[in-house]
């Protein structure tokens, strides 16, 4: 079975289990036909055409049928097809017929799954009635007269004797004559030709429990309950495991529990004689008043051997339960199977495809007749598809948060990581910020490039010379920008190592050679690539003048290649002089290259302003909700004028996929605005240049949002003149317009709580929806946020546009995106995984799991062990440092030797002191300066540091010499063992005799010399206790 989210492998299922009767069923049953009357069945030859409704069969009414109970199948986890009470009957030369009824629902579901429904025995039946498939309500049903069972409804029976064994005798309880066992003959009334999506279905042969051959298994009802609830998760299973289906559980039926009634009735020497209406109430009596001869009862079942299909153990679990109450009202048999691939959703997606070809074949493309609706064929096929789209692979090991994501081809994927590289977590810095991907070789592969020589930190804990020789001398930096251009098959990254790195990718994602990188004065936030023929790559840096750059590529020496430089007119004032400061400036927000064929070379860049100073207190207030947005001509350098909204704070922008116009969320504008409205999506189209004097965009459609940040904006175009537009925001939703119809959000897609926890406003602390992509229609759309799961929608409902949860990550998602032919999707989340997604099977990697403990249960929980990202080698180490300094690389004795050969220290003449300060010791600047006045060291020590130092000195003061005893030998060995004798005879001296030890314990006298001491207070008066203190 496939899972709905992070797992793909094979798990168990509990299939729907077939009735168990009192006597063993025929024989399989061959392939079916269609139903014709018994009597003119061996006459008639004439097939009947096959059904193509998928309406249930009509039921022919069978005379004195007691069909079985069928318990409802949840979560893969089925309580089986209840089996008949195995009522006695009298001997008869009337057989039992087995009808199997079959109908085209259910192929739906495995192929295990023939129901049998068993007709009852029929004695002396005056007219055998007549069997009509149109019309099942009119076959005549003569009523003989005959008692009556217990609870069966209409069926007429003789006198209940009991079921014949193996061995022909009376039953303990009734003691009727004996008679053969005749096997009885399946005659099938109803048969159906094999459908086309499953092979004919053979009826499962289930043993009675009373047949020796079948093992019957009963497991307690905290047992079944546990089981039950392990079920409802998918478990893998290995290639050998579970080959066959297997019984774990088999309630008692009626006929073993009357049998356990009258054995215990005799061994403990009570009537049988007895008739009662319920069996199992008067079984649970006698066991609850008599449970010290419970095993006297179970020696006596083994004695007897009338139940070898049930052990002692068996009998022990089944007496308990009748105790407790705890067994079930109807008997059920409880079966585990392995499902290789979930053929219940594939039975369902082949049956809509199956569907969906036959409508069309019939009715055409209009879509009415059999779909009873108008159905797009197109759209219903690519929903059935995109279905498919499961977890196939999981990486994990990269250095942070998945940033960035680029397809490089239909296989081969990139990826950019953040990285901590402030001077206060450094620490933390490590290698796979970059990764390629291959879907096929199912690999993740880190490269090394994009890092600088580690910055020498002044202050902090990293600035300790133990922490510069633990860490690496390579600072890796974040990749936070990355593209593909097609055309030319080179592939660009861009970092905080303030460069952009051109590689040529093999587009299977085996690996990737650097081609050149262009090195700028700020961190790169952005490069993208240019769908135009001329192969234009654009790139944004955090610099506040001549911000974006335009590269012409040239390809005999792409580091060399020449650019264009270009800023935003609100850099300076209207005098010239430069707005930005030093604690914050105007800077790019986001960049997009034209799509259509018309816009190719236009490139669009939004500007924000933002703190140089991570504090966004040190932007003036009038200047928070300003910006720019700006549009130039990669090929001329021209900038094309936007006539409306260019000076607001800009979020995102996007260009239309097939017609020239954009969309760009900014800080709202208007005169009218509702309180609600926080942001806004303009909709710009060129303008009339004879109207503005130059070419233009204008806006023609204004979309109000209530979110405070836009993250994502996507389209996906429902006719030609109008479209789908959304907007991911950090309040964790996705608001949905249509703008045929309104300005305001046709749906608002919520997602959940964030895993990350926030202290005030979500808003303003939290990623929110980081994830947008359109499927392959307009029916699906995938968001992914902060709480970690992927989400599926169906934005053209009219009720609850969720599909369902496509992926659930440990950590907030971060990014991701579809591959070109929309058949693979790759996901990164905060924690540094990559999930793979795809809609073929047969990519499904192999994946280790471990077993968990859950937080206060004795459950374990399955848990996939993701596949480790392919660490790159080792860089050489740099030979200039972060100030381009030579690095002289020296061991610890050759410091040391320099040391001495400088005069900065000196051995002491006393071996045991060691070296020590010498004449030129200050040349080292090695000081506690903070422990100086002013933190210089020629200055004296402040009084805190002094008076440590006086202190630590207190120890040493003076001469002091430690003095030991030293043991004199023993001169006189004789005169010693004297008078170690003399001590032990004072030693027998208190050795006196029990008696009077005893009577001198009894005063008060103390041999032991061990007890505490401890005079006890005195205890005063209760009056004393209130004395004023």
């Amino acid at each position: 079975m496939e899972a709905r989210s992070l797992s793909t492998q094979t798990f168990y299922q509990l299939p729907p289990l077939n009735p168990v009767s009192s006597a063993p069923l025929p024989s399989p049953i061959g392939p079916r036909v269609a139903y014709r009357p018994a009597s003119s069945l061996a006459d008639s030859t004439t097939p009947t055409p096959p059904r193509y409704s998928s309406s249930p069969i009509p039921l022919p009414t069978i005379p004195r049928q007691s069909p079985s109970k069928v318990l409802g199948v949840q979560n893969g986890v089925t309580d089986s097809q209840r089996r008949n009470s195995l009522a006695p009957t009298s001997p008869s030369k009337a057989e039992k017929t087995i009808i199997i009824i079959d109908d085209d629902d259910e192929d739906k579901v495995p192929l295990e799954r023939p129901v049998a429904v068993e007709e009852p025995v029929i004695t002396k039946p005056t007219k055998p009635p007549a069997v009509a498939l149109e019309k099942p309500a009119a076959a005549p049903i003569q009523k003989p007269t005959a008692t009556t069972l217990q609870k069966p409804a209409a069926v007429p029976l003789e006198k209940p004797v009991a079921a014949p064994l193996e061995k022909p005798t009376a039953t303990p309880l009734e003691k009727p004559a004996a008679a053969p066992l005749q096997k009885p003959t399946a005659t099938p009334l109803v048969k159906h030709a094999a459908s086309p999506l499953q092979k004919p279905a053979a009826a499962i042969s289930e043993k009675s429990t009373l047949n020796p051959r079948a093992q019957q298994p009963y497991i307690t009802a905290a047992e079944r309950a546990q089981i039950l609830s392990g079920a409802r998760r998918p478990v893998l299973l290995g290639a050998s495991s579970l080959l066959s289906p297997a019984t774990f559980h088999a309630d008692f039926t009626l006929d073993e529990v009357r049998y356990l009634r009258a054995l215990t009735r005799k061994t403990l020497g009570l009537s049988t004689d007895k008739v009662v209406k319920d069996p199992l109430r008067d079984l649970e009596k006698m066991l609850k008043r008599n449970q010290s001869h419970i095993s006297r009862i179970l020696d006596a079942v083994a004695h007897e051997r009338r139940l070898p299909s049930r052990r002692r153990t068996d009998l022990d679990k089944f007496f308990r339960d009748v105790i407790g109450r705890k067994t079930r009202p109807d008997p059920a048999l409880l079966r585990i199977q392995r499902d290789n691939r979930d053929r219940r959703v594939d039975l369902a997606k082949t049956s809509r495809v199956q569907a969906l070809l036959h409508a069309r074949e019939i009715h055409g493309q209009r879509g009415f007749g059999a779909m009873r609706r108008l159905v797009h064929f197109n759209n219903e096929f690519r929903k059935s598809r995109e279905e498919s789209l499961e977890l196939r692979a999981e990486w994990t090991g990269c250095a942070g948060d998945i940033a960035t994501i680029t397809w490089v081809s239909n296989d081969g994927f990139i990826c950019g990581t953040t990285e901590h590289s402030d001077s206060h977590n450094q620490q933390y810095n490590k290698p796979g910020n970059l990764v390629l991907g291959s879907c096929s070789l199912g690999t993740l592969r880190a490269y090394p490039d994009h890092r600088i020589v580690r910055p020498i930190v002044t202050k902090g804990e990293n600035s300790t010379e133990a922490m510069r020789q633990s860490q690496d001398p390579w600072l890796y930096s974040s990749v936070v920008s990355s593209d593909y251009d097609a055309v030319h098959a080179r592939a660009f990254t861009s970092g905080f190592d303030r460069s952009v790195k051109i590689w040529q990718v093999e587009p299977s994602g085996a690996s990737m050679s650097l081609l050149g990188e262009w090195k700028h004065g700020g961190n790169v936030n952005f490069v993208a690539a240019s769908k135009h023929a001329s192969g234009l790559v654009a790139t944004a840096a955090d610099v506040a003048v001549d911000a974006v750059r335009i590269y012409s590529i040239n390809e005999d020496n792409i580091s060399k290649s020449s650019f264009r430089s270009y800023s935003c007119s609100r850099v300076t004032d209207a005098e010239g002089n430069t707005v930005s400061t030093e604690k914050w400036a105007y800077y790019p927000a986001t960049m997009q290259w034209g799509l259509s064929e018309d816009v190719k070379h236009l490139l669009l860049v939004g500007y924000s302003p933002r703190s140089r100073t991570d504090d966004d207190n040190d932007i003036p207030e009038d200047r928070r909700d300003t910006g720019e947005l700006c549009l130039w001509d990669g090929l001329t350098g021209e900038r094309w004028r936007i006539t409306s909204a260019t000076t607001q704070n800009v979020f995102e922008v996007l260009w239309h996929p097939s017609q020239p116009s954009f969309i760009a969320a900014t800080s709202p504008l208007g005169l009218d605005l509702e309180p609600s409205v926080r942001t806004q999506i303009r909709i710009f189209r060129p303008a009339d240049k004879a109207e503005y004097g130059s070419k233009a965009f204008s806006p023609f459609k204004v979309l109000d949002c209530m979110a405070l940040d836009i993250n994502e904006l996507s389209i996906m175009p429902n006719s030609y003149t109008y479209c789908y537009i959304t907007a991911g925001c950090t309040d964790g939703c996705t608001y949905v317009w249509d703008t045929a119809i309104s300005d305001k959000p046709l749906h608002v897609l919520r997602h959940g709580k964030p895993i990350d926890e926030y202290r005030v406003d979500r808003e303003r602390e939290d990623v929110g929806v980081k994830f947008t992509a359109w499927g392959t229609t307009p029916d699906r759309f995938y968001t992914g946020s902060s709480d970690g799961i992927v989400k599926v929608w169906n934005v053209r409902t009219h009720g609850n546009p969720l599909v369902r949860n496509l992926l659930e990550a440990p950590a907030p998602i971060t990014s991701g995106m579809f591959s070109p032919d929309r058949s693979r999707l790759v996901v990164g989340d905060a924690s540094g995984r990559v999930f793979m997604l795809s809609l073929e099977e047969e990519e499904q990697k192999p994946a280790s799991f471990v077993q968990l403990r859950l937080q206060g249960s004795r459950d374990l929980k399955r848990v996939r062990r993701p596949t480790p990202i392919i660490r790159h080698p080792e860089p050489a180490p740099p030979s200039h440092d972060a100030d381009g300094k030579p690095i002289e690389v020296e061991t610890g004795s050759e410091r040391g030797h320099s040391y001495l050969e400088r005069s900065e220290l000196e051995r002491h003449p006393n071996p045991t002191i060691g070296v020590v300060q010498g004449p030129q010791y200050a040349d080292t600047g090695l000081f506690r300066r903070e422990a100086h006045l002013y933190g210089d060291p020629s200055q004296p020590l402040l009084a805190t540091w002094e008076v440590k130092q006086q202190e630590a000195q207190k120890g040493f003061s003076g001469r002091r010499r430690d003095r030991f005893a030293v043991l004199r030998p023993i001169e006189n060995w004789e005169s010693a063992e004297a008078l170690h004798s003399s001590n032990l005879g004072v030693d027998q001296a208190i050795w006196v005799p029990e008696e009077i030890k005893q009577s001198l314990s009894g005063d008060g006298v103390d041999f032991d010399l061990m007890a505490d001491y401890i005079l006890d207070y005195e205890e005063m008066p209760v009056e004393y206790d209130n004395l004023p203190a």
